[in-house]
C-alpha cells in the first residue's frame, strides 16, 4: 500500500474506499447467510494476498492454504472450491491436494479450470512425528479412562521412538513403527479396530513407505506432496470425500497447516478456511478442537509466523474463540437472533451505522461514518438485526477497532487519524479481479 500523507487530510467521504493491509498480519472473521456473499468476500481477499491488479499494489505477493471441506459430494458431482476461480489469473498457480480415495471425481469436477493441479493429499513419512500420528490415526481425540488397551501400547511404541529420535536426530521411520507393532502380543480382538485406524493412516501415505518387506526397496521411490512455498501459489485441501468424516478433516487439516508453516520462508503466508461451518464444530473434544487450538496459536504467534488468518463461516457460534482474537470482523446478511447475541458477547461494539450510500459504485468497497448507538437502549438487539436484515448481496458490517477510517481536519503536524475503535461501519465489497464462480444459479 502506498504511504499516507496525515498533513493532507483526505475524508472518507470523499474517497470512501477500504484499502487491506496485506503486509502487516492480521486475523479476519466472516459470516453471513447462504448466499449473503462471505465466500465472494473471502475471494477478494485472497486475490488482494495474491495478485498484483488494478484493485490493490502487491510488490511481494503471499503463499496460500485454502481448507476446503463439503458433504454435498458423490460420484456424479459436487461443489469445487470457489478459491479456485482464482486459477483464471496467470499471476497465481492454483493446486489441489484431495483425498486419494476421491482423486478422480475431483479431477473431473475442478476440469472446469484447466490452470488448477489436482493432486492427491499424500503425506512422506518424514512429515510424520508423534503427535501427527496420534492425529492421524484418532488417539489424540480419545482422552482418560475411556482409551483401550492396544492404543495405550501405540501411545508407548511412539513414546519411545521419540526417544531415540532424539539420540539420532533421525526422522520418523514409518517402517520401525510397524515392525514395533508386529512385536507386540496383541489379541485378534485388538488387532481388528487397530488394522482400521492403520489403514486409514496408510490411505494418505506415499504407498512405497508403507511397506515393511522386500517391495519397499524394489519398487521405484516416491514422495508426498511438496509444501515448499512460492510466492503465488495457492494450495487448496479439499477434502470432501464419503471417505472423510469432518473430524478426519479435521485431523488432516491440522496436520497440513503445520506442514504448511513449518517451512523455512521469507513469503508472506495467509491461511483461509472455507465454509468452517461444515466441519469445525463447538465439542471440547475430537479433532475440530485440535485445529481450533492451532489456529488460535498461529493467531496469538501471527506477528511472529507472518501468517494471516481468514475464517468463512455461516454461523458466528462456530468458533467463538476464534471470534474473540479476530482483528476484523465482518458480517453479512443473516437471520438468527442468537447469532446476534453471539456477536453481541464477542465484540466490542457500540452498534452498527445506518444504511450506506447507494449511490456509491458497486465495483469499489465503500464506507460510511460510524454512527454510535447508545447499548443501553431497550430495543438496541431488534435494531442492530434490522440493520443485518436490510444488508444487501455483497453488503456487510465491519467492525475493526485498530483500523484508520479517516483523519483529523486538523492542518500540519495536529492531524492524526481516527480509528474505528468501538463502532462498526457499512461495507460494499468490490468486484472480482479474477473469475466469479459464485453466483447464484437461477432457474431459467
Amino acid at each position: 500500500m502506498n504511504s499516507t500523507d496525515f498533513t493532507s487530510p483526505v475524508s472518507a467521504r470523499q474517497d470512501p474506499r477500504i484499502f487491506f493491509n496485506v503486509s502487516a498480519p492480521s486475523s479476519i472473521f466472516i459470516c453471513g447467510s447462504q448466499g449473503s456473499g462471505k465466500s465472494h468476500t473471502l475471494s477478494c481477499l485472497l486475490e488482494n494476498c495474491l495478485i498484483a491488479s488494478e484493485a490493490n499494489v502487491l510488490p511481494r505477493p503471499l503463499t496460500g492454504l485454502v481448507l476446503h471441506y463439503d458433504t454435498f459430494v458423490s460420484d456424479e458431482g459436487g461443489l469445487p472450491c470457489e478459491a479456485a476461480c482464482l486459477s483464471s489469473s496467470e499471476l497465481v498457480s492454483v493446486r489441489v491436494l484431495c483425498p486419494p480415495t476421491n482423486l478422480a471425481n475431483l479431477k473431473k469436477l475442478y476440469a472446469r479450470h484447466p490452470r488448477v493441479k489436482v493432486e492427491a493429499l499424500q503425506f512422506d513419512e518424514q512429515h510424520l512425528n508423534t503427535q501427527r500420528m496420534l492425529d492421524l490415526m484418532a488417539i489424540s481425540s480419545i482422552q482418560g479412562s475411556g482409551m483401550p488397551l492396544y492404543l495405550h501400547v501405540i501411545t508407548r511404541i511412539l513414546r519411545e521412538m521419540r526417544k531415540k529420535q532424539q539420540y539420532t536426530g533421525r526422522s520418523f521411520n514409518y517402517a520401525a513403527f510397524k515392525a514395533a507393532i508386529n512385536q507386540e502380543q496383541l489379541t485378534p480382538g485388538q488387532m481388528v479396530p487397530l488394522q482400521q485406524r492403520m489403514d486409514t493412516l496408510e490411505s494418505f501415505m506415499v504407498e512405497t513407505q508403507t511397506f515393511t518387506g522386500k517391495k519397499k526397496q524394489t519398487d521405484s521411490p516416491r514422495e508426498g506432496n511438496s509444501w515448499t512455498p512460492q510466492p503465488g501459489q495457492l494450495t487448496i485441501v479439499d477434502l470432501s470425500c464419503p471417505c472423510v468424516t469432518p473430524d478426519a478433516a479435521c485431523a488432516l487439516f491440522n496436520i497440513c497447516v503445520s506442514l504448511f508453516l513449518e517451512q523455512d520462508s521469507n513469503v508472506g503466508r495467509v491461511i483461509a478456511l472455507d465454509e468452517a461451518h461444515k466441519y469445525m464444530t463447538q465439542s471440547e473434544d475430537g479433532a475440530s478442537s485440535g485445529l481450533t487450538q492451532t489456529l488460535l496459536s498461529i493467531i496469538r504467534l501471527q506477528r511472529h509466523v507472518a501468517t494471516r488468518v481468514i475464517v468463512s463461516t455461516q454461523e458466528p457460534t462456530v468458533s467463538p474463540e476464534l471470534l474473540d482474537l479476530s482483528s476484523v470482523t465482518i458480517v453479512h446478511r443473516f437471520t438468527s437472533p442468537l447469532w446476534l447475541r453471539s456477536l453481541k458477547q464477542h465484540l466490542a461494539t457500540n452498534g452498527m451505522v445506518d444504511g450506506a450510500d447507494d449511490t456509491t459504485s458497486d465495483d469499489n468497497s465503500s464506507v460510511d461514518s460510524p454512527i454510535d448507538i447508545q447499548p443501553n437502549q431497550s430495543d438496541l438487539e431488534s435494531k442492530l438485526l434490522g440493520k443485518i436484515l436490510a444488508l444487501r448481496q455483497g453488503e456487510a458490517f465491519l467492525h475493526s477497532p485498530n483500523s484508520i477510517i479517516d483523519v483529523s481536519e486538523a492542518r500540519g503536524t495536529d492531524a492524526h487519524p481516527i480509528r474505528l475503535g468501538s463502532d462498526a461501519i457499512k461495507i460494499r465489497i468490490r468486484k472480482r479481479v479474477t473469475l466469479d464462480g459464485g453466483r447464484t444459479i437461477m432457474a431459467e
